[in-house]
């Protein structure tokens, strides 16, 4: 998968809401503008989506969301924490078998990649296929 290719060449780059350039920084979205050579404009947006605008957004650009279960490497995701949709990524294939996620965590401030076990299996609620 090619939008894996990308997103991992980017591991390790810094996070930054917003960030858009490889370079420097990069936020969630960016990862997908990257990963997915996505060419639209991006608006501003705050860190917590109002209403339903993050799967608005997604829908727009990826479709309708594809059945949990059918997950695979590729796939873009939207990952809940509470109520909230605030967050993306891109599946991977874990080296030990089995998904992992790309993403940028703003805690450790970087873009890192670690399986789907079943606390983040948990908080992916929609996923997308291109």
């Amino acid at each position: 998968m090619r939008q894996v290719e990308r997103a991992r060449a980017l591991l390790g780059v810094p996070w930054e809401h917003q960030g858009r350039n490889i370079n420097i920084a990069i936020d969630c979205i960016g990862l997908l503008v990257y990963a997915f050579e996505i060419d639209a404009p991006i608006p501003t947006y705050s860190r917590d989506p109002v209403a339903t605008e993050l799967e608005d957004a997604m829908r727009d650009h990826f479709g309708p969301p594809i059945p949990l279960e059918n997950m695979r490497p590729g796939d873009a995701v939207i990952v809940g924490f509470g109520k909230c949709l605030r967050h993306v990524g891109i599946v991977g294939d874990d080296i030990y078998g089995g998904l992992s996620l790309i993403h940028t965590d703003s805690i450790v401030k970087k873009v890192v990649e670690h399986p789907i076990d079943g606390k983040w299996k948990a908080r992916i609620r929609e996923a997308y296929r291109r």
